[in-house]
């Protein structure tokens, strides 16, 4: 019984959701820009490596023999704490696809790396996307802390999550997983960071511990690695076959284990934390308890259904929820069901912009939001001494406007007209 009117995610995690410098541009879906410090063997100089992940959802393909091919161009920006403009990167890719079906994938795209020297500190670092073909253009900007690394400490990158690892010519190639989102893996997964042993110690001992939201230890594991050299790359398994869907950190603290000729009062550990979660194959990122995103479908699904599923046992529940979503994927020929991952991208937008004494997605604003979108306009009078506090929400597209005013003074907005004569068959 429903309909979504926009076809675009309009949230994001940005730099100051999680403490990773992982960034997801805001018009775009599952669009990633991360950002990682590695060492070099310079005083007061960090190696940063960004990574760019575009969607081919958000591009132009037009088909050449047997591909499908779109090109975009890159530009990357550092500025300092003022402003002003220390480094830029420009490119031109070209993207490939044998399938339509990978060609409008929000799942899949090409990524790209670029690096920048730089001096600690705290940057503003900007991405844009300018498809060749429409001109359409996609922003990113987000804050990035560059580490210090002392020459004479022993020390560790930032951790990168291994989504591929590829064997060529001897060499390997590391494909990072940008998101931090990961499926069900029962038999863990890959961490890689470089280890910097300046003070010649032969071991180190690496303890691994991974903490649910509450904070609670769900896994620790030890191993050991030889460094035979200053600078080591290392890979981990992370064991994350019992853990259930949610978000999550992992935290690795090194120590070096040789000591008779480790100088006195060297500094000998260190530790990097990288958050990550664990969402169910096929489920949107938001998804991590079935029996709540069944109860927030109530505006797309009748209230029979929804309690029919709640009634049943926990593995049917889940199947018929899967069920439920696959008559309704736009595009039952991809992994990627666009109608379930925008109703709960609103969703969790909905509970984060929204929330007052109830949960965002059962607040007024929060319903006209899930239904119909982001609106186009936005009118909030939230000090005027002759009025209460009201926003007006206005859809272009289909000429209407939506009054919220909030009769308490304490941002409880309550919807003054109906929705019913909008929400029609269209919707159903």
């Amino acid at each position: 019984m429903f309909a979504l009117m926009a076809a675009v995610p309009v949230f994001a995690l940005s730099q100051e959701d999680m403490p990773s410098q992982t960034m997801r541009i805001i018009d775009t879906p599952h669009s990633y820009m991360e950002a990682l410090n590695f060492s070099v063997e310079k005083a007061d100089t960090t190696r940063i490596d960004v990574y760019v992940k575009v969607p081919n959802q958000v591009l132009s393909f037009t088909k050449t023999d047997e591909l499908f091919q779109s090109v975009y161009e890159g530009t990357l920006d550092v500025d300092d704490s003022t402003g002003v403009l220390i480094a830029e990167r420009l490119w031109t890719d070209t993207v490939t696809t044998k399938t339509y079906a990978e060609s409008v994938s929000g799942h899949t795209g090409k990524m790209s790396q670029r690096s920048f020297l730089l001096h600690p500190g705290s940057y503003m670092l900007s991405l844009q996307v300018r498809d060749v073909d429409t001109k359409k253009v996609f922003h990113l900007n987000g804050k990035m802390n560059v580490r210090n690394f002392p020459l004479n400490a022993f020390g560790m990158s930032d951790l990168m999550i291994v989504s591929k690892l590829d064997e060529e010519g001897g060499k390997t190639f590391i494909t990072p997983e940008l998101s931090g989102v990961l499926g069900e893996v029962p038999e863990g997964f890959k961490v890689f960071f470089e280890a910097y042993n300046p003070l010649a110690a032969d071991t180190a001992q690496f303890i691994i511990t991974v903490k649910g939201e509450q904070d609670t230890v769900v896994e620790r594991d030890t191993v050991k690695k030889f460094l035979g050299k200053p600078q080591t790359p290392c890979f981990i398994t992370v064991h994350s076959g019992k853990y259930s869907a949610g978000n999550y950190t992992v935290a690795i603290v090194g120590r070096l284990r040789q000591h008779g000729t480790i100088p006195e009062g060297a500094d000998t550990s260190a530790e990097v934390v990288r958050p990550f979660a664990i969402r169910w194959r096929g489920m949107p990122t938001p998804i991590t308890d079935i029996d709540k995103a069944i109860e927030e479908m109530q505006y797309i699904a009748d209230k029979s259904v929804i309690e029919e599923m709640q009634k049943a046992d926990p593995q049917a529940r889940r199947k018929m929820f899967e069920d439920f979503w696959k008559k309704k994927d736009p595009t039952p020929s991809t992994d990627y069901n666009e109608l379930m991952d925008e109703y709960y991208a609103r969703v969790e937008y909905a509970n984060k912009t929204f929330k007052h004494f109830s949960e965002g997605w059962k607040t007024d604003r929060g319903m006209v939001y899930i239904i119909f979108g982001p609106p186009s306009s936005v009118e909030r009078r939230p000090f005027d001494i002759d009025s209460k506090p009201y926003e007006v929400w206005t859809y272009y597209e289909i000429n209407r406007e939506f009054v919220f005013i909030d009769q308490s003074g304490f941002g409880d907005y309550r919807l003054q007209n109906p929705i019913w004569d909008t929400w029609d068959t269209r919707y159903k």
